[in-house]
């Protein structure tokens, strides 16, 4: 492990640094929480953002109330991923963004961010339960 790599707690602080930014609506806080040419995207092809110049640009329009709550997250030292489950949204919405990110960490910051995000119901206990959902799939109805 070098100078500029974290352990799991550093990894989780850098982490809350970025939610407690994206609460203040502190979109520079925000953005120095990644590395100066870091990739910030929704794949297959729903959000492109890269570089601080333009995360700080994506994060301005934050507004009071917008929280990001983790669920899990998970850090591997060796190779400096991770990832997480979380909820991204506005306190008293109807609904949020759940979704997981997976991420890596270069000169002590976020070097890549990658997510999948569908929307939900704001509560993430409403958002994972299984009761009472017409679901898509299911064994009633697969092949």
């Amino acid at each position: 492990m070098s100078a500029h790599d974290l352990n799991s707690t550093e990894a989780e602080e850098l982490l809350n640094r970025l939610s407690t930014a994206w609460s203040d609506c502190d979109a520079a806080a925000a953005a120095d929480c990644f590395t100066s040419e870091a990739v910030y995207m929704e794949p297959p092809d729903r959000q492109l953002f890269t570089g601080r110049d333009q995360l700080t640009a994506y994060f301005s329009p934050l507004e009071p109330g917008t929280y990001l709550d983790v669920q899990e997250f998970w850090f591997d030292k060796r190779s400096q991923t991770g990832a997480m489950e979380f909820t991204f949204g506005t306190i008293g919405a109807d609904s949020a963004d759940h979704g997981v990110v997976v991420l890596a960490f270069r000169q002590r910051k976020i070097s890549s961010w990658r997510e999948y995000l569908p929307k939900g119901p704001s509560a993430f206990s409403e958002f994972t339960s299984v009761e009472g959902k017409p679901w898509e799939w299911h064994i009633g109805n697969y092949p």
